[in-house]
């Protein structure tokens, strides 16, 4: 998460994304902290090395959900991202399925790296403060070769 005075690192805005509709607030996180430089850096490119940024460790309480990729519109790995993705991502927050869903990353491909996936994060969840704990949290910077 991008280090700004007054954000925090279980905080969320209410903007679009690949995986929600302007105003559904969602979380974006990854399993593993290399898949969340990966996708920093693919997304914003060598600009990332010109903002502080936080990396905080999740605990997740209780099994997590998998979305079957197979369930998926063709078009969900499209860029810029797809209406469908978001429809999707957007009817599973409203619908109060699950405060957290394992997703697979358009960078990398799940079923060669099962342990390597995003995860949605749904704030609203009447179970999010329960399930999702924020352990440690630190600062990093990227080094990024131009």
């Amino acid at each position: 998460m991008e280090n700004i005075p007054g954000r925090e690192s279980l905080g969320y805005g209410l903007g679009p994304g690949r995986w929600n509709q302007l105003g559904t607030p969602m979380i974006y996180a990854c399993a593993v902290s290399s898949l969340n430089f990966l996708e920093l850096l693919s997304i914003k490119g060598p600009v990332v090395s010109q903002s502080k940024w936080k990396l905080g460790v999740l605990e997740i309480e209780g099994p997590v959900p998998e979305l079957d990729v197979e369930s998926l519109s063709s078009d969900w790995k499209n860029r810029p991202f797809p209406r469908s993705t978001q429809e999707f991502g957007t009817a599973w927050a409203k619908g109060m399925l699950s405060s957290t869903l394992k997703i697979p990353s358009i960078r990398i491909p799940l079923k060669s790296f099962p342990q390597e996936h995003n995860l949605l994060i749904n704030p609203l969840h009447r179970e999010f403060a329960k399930t999702v704990k924020l352990i440690e949290e630190w600062e990093v910077t990227f080094e990024v070769n131009g």
